[in-house]
C-alpha cells in the first residue's frame, strides 16, 4: 500500500493518544490509530472511540500502559485485544494486529496474529478500513488500501468483499447504522451483497444476543424512522420476524416518539422504538420476537406483553382518568410512550399528560397509616389505597383528604 500523510492529529486525540506514542517509541514498535476514529478525523466530526493496533504483543502493551496511566485493564486473549479504562473516566482500546477467518456464517471467527494490512482487510467498510501511523513519524501517516478516503468524499458505505455479509452478516445491520448516521448511501453491489446473504439464509444464522444488539445500537442512534426504512428494504427486518415491514404508518410512529422521547423528563430506551415498529401486532408475533431477540425476563415481558398492553390503554381512555392511570403504571414507561406514539392526539395527549404527571399522583399515606388510624391489617388496607388512589386521580379529593377517604373505605 503506498501510505499517505495526513498531517498532525488534533489537541484532543493528541492528548489521549501521546502515553502510548510515547510507549510505543520507547519500545520501538508501531502504532496505529484504526477504523472509526480515523473516518471521523478525517470527516471533522468529534472522536468519541479511541481505537489502537500494534503489531506485536498488544496485551503485553496495553499492561505496561496501564501500569503507566494508573488504569484497569481488562484482557481479552481470544482476540488480543485489551481495554484501559482511565481515572478520568476515558476509554482507550489497544488490540493485536489481526487476521480472521469464519468457519460458518454468523459466527465468531477464528483469530490469529498478523499485520496491519492484514488486520484492515478484515474489516466491514472501506470508510472502517483506514488507518494512520502516529508511533514513529512525527506527524500521522496515512494508510488507505481499500480507498476509504475517496468513499468518505462520495458518500457511500462500501463492503471490502462480497462475502463480507456471509462472513459476518451483522455487519448489514451496521452498514444501515453508519450509513443513517452519517448521511450516507449504502453502495449499489453491497446492496446487493446484503440482499444475497438474507436472501441464503446467513442472516438467520446470528445469534439472538448479536442481533439483539445490532438493532439496539440501530435504535440509540436519531433518525430511528430512516433505519427501519432501510431494514425493510434489504429484506432484513423478515430475519427478526415476517411480520415487521414498513410504511408510512411505521414512519409515523417511529417519528414521533422519537420526537416525545426527546422532550425533557422523559426516559425511554430502545424498546419504545421496537414496540413502534411492531405496531398492533398479534401476540403470538411479539412472542416470536421476544424469543428471536433473546430478550432478558423484564425487556421480554414488555415485549410480549405489548399487543395486550396496547389495546388495554386504548380501552382505558374510554373511561376515567383512574382507569388510564392504573394501566399506565402497570405497563411502565416504555409501553405508555410507544402507545402515545400511536394513539390518536386526543389520547396520547391524555396518555402523556398521566404519564408525566404520575409522580404526583403518589399517595400521602401508607398503609400502616390506616393500621395506626384503629384498621385492622387485611385486604381491606389494599383495597382503601387503591380507592383513595383513584379518587385522587379523578380530582375527588385532595391529598389533605386521603386518610379520611380511605378510613371511610376501609370500614365500607
Amino acid at each position: 500500500m503506498t501510505p499517505r500523510r495526513s498531517g498532525a492529529l488534533p489537541p484532543d486525540v493528541l492528548r489521549r493518544v501521546a502515553p502510548a506514542r510515547e510507549l510505543a517509541r520507547e519500545a520501538g514498535i508501531a502504532l496505529y490509530l484504526v477504523g472509526g476514529a480515523v473516518r471521523d478525523l478525517l470527516l471533522g466530526r468529534p472522536v468519541t472511540d479511541v481505537d489502537l493496533v500494534v503489531e506485536q504483543d498488544a496485551l503485553g502493551f496495553a499492561a505496561r500502559l496501564a501500569r503507566e496511566l494508573g488504569a484497569s485493564v481488562e484482557l481479552h486473549r481470544r482476540f488480543g485485544t485489551a481495554v484501559l479504562s482511565l481515572p478520568d473516566g476515558e476509554r482507550l482500546d489497544v488490540a493485536t494486529a489481526r487476521a480472521e477467518d469464519y468457519e460458518t456464517p454468523g459466527a465468531l471467527p477464528r483469530v490469529r496474529a498478523g499485520s496491519i494490512d492484514d488486520d484492515l482487510a478484515r474489516r466491514d467498510f472501506t470508510v472502517n478500513a483506514m488507518a494512520m501511523e502516529i508511533g514513529r513519524a512525527k506527524r500521522a501517516v496515512l494508510l488507505d488500501p481499500f480507498a476509504g478516503r475517496k468513499d468518505l468524499r462520495r458518500k457511500v458505505v462500501r463492503a471490502l468483499h462480497p462475502r463480507s455479509f456471509v462472513d459476518d452478516p451483522t455487519r448489514a445491520f451496521r452498514a444501515v447504522r453508519y450509513a443513517n448516521r452519517l448521511g450516507f448511501r449504502i453502495e449499489s453491489s453491497t446492496r446487493a451483497a446484503i440482499r444475497a446473504a438474507v436472501a441464503a439464509g446467513a442472516v438467520n444464522a446470528v445469534s439472538g444476543d448479536r442481533l439483539r444488539r445490532e438493532i439496539r445500537l440501530l435504535f440509540a442512534e436519531p433518525n430511528r424512522a430512516a433505519a427501519a426504512r432501510e431494514l425493510a428494504v434489504l429484506g432484513l427486518s423478515r430475519t427478526l420476524h415476517p411480520a415487521l415491514s414498513y410504511g408510512a404508518a411505521v414512519g409515523r410512529r417511529l417519528r414521533r416518539a422519537e420526537r416525545l422521547a426527546a422532550q425533557a423528563g422523559r426516559s425511554a430506551t430502545w424498546l419504545v422504538y421496537l414496540l413502534s415498529w411492531m405496531g398492533e401486532c398479534p401476540t403470538d408475533v411479539a412472542d416470536a420476537i421476544a424469543r428471536r431477540l433473546n430478550l432478558s425476563s423484564a425487556p421480554s415481558r414488555t415485549v410480549r406483553a405489548w399487543p395486550d398492553s396496547w389495546k388495554a390503554l386504548s380501552r382505558a381512555g374510554d373511561r376515567g382518568v383512574s382507569a388510564l392511570a392504573e394501566r399506565i403504571e402497570r405497563v411502565g414507561d416504555d409501553t405508555s410512550l410507544a402507545a402515545a406514539a400511536a394513539a390518536p392526539a386526543p389520547l396520547a395527549r391524555r396518555i402523556l399528560s398521566i404519564r408525566d404527571a404520575a409522580p404526583a399522583f403518589r399517595l400521602t399515606i401508607r398503609g400502616q397509616d390506616l393500621v395506626a388510624a384503629g384498621v385492622p391489617p387485611g385486604p381491606a388496607i389494599g383495597r382503601a389505597l387503591s380507592a383513595t388512589l383513584s379518587a385522587r386521580r379523578d380530582g375527588e379529593i385532595r391529598p389533605e383528604q386521603e386518610l379520611a377517604f380511605a378510613l371511610k373505605a376501609a370500614r365500607s
